[in-house]
């Protein structure tokens, strides 16, 4: 326990447990505090990121959507000629690079033909423009049938176009219309298709970190890219989440598919890391495009700063506890010397050799003290010893006294044992170790009995001196005879 230690232990534990606090909290504080402020730097230059990637995204899809409304607007004031429509179609694909292809899909027999089935496309295939006719019964898909229900501009969910352009993507239609007999009747509809290589590539380029990556989901959840490649098209973010029972992911879903930016800490079944997941619509399509960085790649900057400032702590805190051992030393060494000079003066040795003083502190002041208790106690012992002896030579002069002054009384009872008619009896009890008075007795003659009692002035010696000569000189003051019959 901390009370049974030395001074220079109290010191040194009671001092470094403080500096240990004092350290500890502001080094917690600092951690905690560069934490907070670099997680928020990491999470605006995330979102700059994101907000980068999804302006490159729209600035890609937003022109497109261009091209089939253009096209739109003027297929509903021309007539139909198989041959004018075709080139017409190439002609947009040929101009537009960042299109892979254009058709255009017409409601049975609107195209002047007799075809139930007709929609030219033009597409871009190894460096070359090739045509088609789109084979089969476009009338339920998804890229036809919306925008004809909804009669206005959809882009479609992303799909694979087998025997159309035999890639992934995803289109964009609008609907056109023409008034016939007065009432406006659907066309058909301009379909723009968009590779979805290019935006695959795109989102695989964001790089946060080593591991970072992001993905791209429709407005469904269906994800369009994701760095498990099983996943593209064949999965949605719900089904994700429900995989691995993760509801963060699936709120995340819900936000992302809302249309809502944001961002939550969710656990990467991925990266088996714990990640800051950052997310943001499309302004063309409404996709919405999510950024998944772990939080320990990202804060590994601030964890080896942190890590380096521990050790140097560490460091530096041995030192101090160097220096503050000296200084303690250097303050309890005079005071164990002190301390032993001490216990040798308690055992009775005065002589002990206190140690030097060598300043005017609180030690310098407590040797000084010591110093002068020594000088102190050698004095009052040898005036002690004086007294004592002086005292022990009074005592042994009063016990002399004593001594005479009791052997010149009569101590035997009773003192006439061949007298029976009558019996005497005395005693002399001083106020002091010796007195003045005395007594005796005697028979003058056989029937003359005298007693006597005097007192001597003075105590002590003189006074038994006194008595004593009185007796031998019969000198007595007051004297009483008593006859005896």
């Amino acid at each position: 326990m901390i009370k049974n230690r030395g001074l220079a232990g109290k010191l040194i534990l009671l001092i470094l447990s403080s500096m240990l606090v004092i350290f500890g909290g502001i080094f917690g504080y600092n951690y905690f505090l560069s934490r907070q402020i670099i997680t928020e730097k990491i999470r605006e230059q995330v979102s700059t990121l994101l907000e980068a990637t999804v302006r490159r995204i729209d600035l890609a899809l937003l022109p497109v959507e261009k091209v089939p409304e253009n096209l739109a607007c003027y297929l509903e004031t021309m007539s139909f000629e198989s041959g004018e429509t075709i080139k017409l179609i190439k002609s947009v694909v040929v101009g537009n690079p960042d299109v892979y292809g254009v058709g255009i899909a017409f409601e049975p027999h609107a195209s002047g033909l007799e075809a139930t089935h007709y929609c030219p496309y033009f597409y871009r295939s190894g460096g070359k423009i090739e045509f088609t006719y789109v084979p089969y019964d476009y009338f339920f898909w998804d890229w036809y049938q919306i925008p004809k229900e909804l009669g206005q501009p959809a882009w479609s969910e992303p799909y694979y176009d087998e025997g159309g352009g035999n890639i992934l993507m995803t289109t964009y239609s609008v609907p056109f219309y023409q008034n016939i007999n007065g009432k406006k009747r659907l066309i058909g509809v301009v379909a723009t298709d968009i590779s979805l290589e290019w935006l695959t590539k795109i989102v695989s380029s964001i790089k946060i970190g080593n591991t970072g990556y992001g993905f791209l989901i429709t407005r469904n959840g269906t994800f369009v890219t994701y760095p498990y490649k099983r996943l593209m098209m064949n999965s949605t973010i719900f089904d994700y989440a429900e995989t691995r029972g993760d509801e963060n992911m699936r709120q995340v879903g819900r936000a992302m598919i809302a249309g809502k930016s944001g961002s939550a800490k969710l656990y990467s079944q991925r990266l088996k890391k714990d990640c800051l997941i950052v997310y943001t619509p499309l302004t063309a399509n409404g996709w919405s495009l999510g950024i998944v960085f772990p939080m320990d790649e990202l804060l590994a900057d601030i964890t080896r700063l942190n890590q380096t400032v521990l050790v140097l702590g560490i460091i530096g805190f041995c030192l101090i506890i160097g220096v503050i051992v000296l200084i303690a030393k250097s303050i309890t060494r005079p005071l164990e010397a002190l301390v032993g000079a001490a216990e040798e003066i308690s055992s009775g040795n005065l002589d002990a050799d206190l140690p030097p003083v060598k300043s005017k502190d609180e030690v310098g002041k407590l040797t000084e003290s010591f110093q002068a208790m020594e000088t102190s106690l050698k004095r009052y012992i040898r005036d002690l010893t004086d007294t004592t002896a002086a005292k022990e030579r009074i005592e042994s002069e009063l016990k002399i006294a004593h001594d005479i002054q009791m052997g010149i009384l009569p101590r035997i009872f009773p003192a006439f044992p061949e007298r029976p008619e009558f019996d005497i009896y005395a005693t002399l009890v001083p106020a002091k170790e010796v007195g003045g008075d005395l007594y005796d007795y005697f028979f003058i003659d056989d029937q003359h009995l005298c007693f006597t009692v005097g007192d001597v002035s003075g105590k002590g010696v003189p006074a038994t001196s006194n008595a004593l000569i009185w007796k031998k000189r019969k000198l007595r003051p007051f004297e009483l005879y008593i006859k005896i019959t």
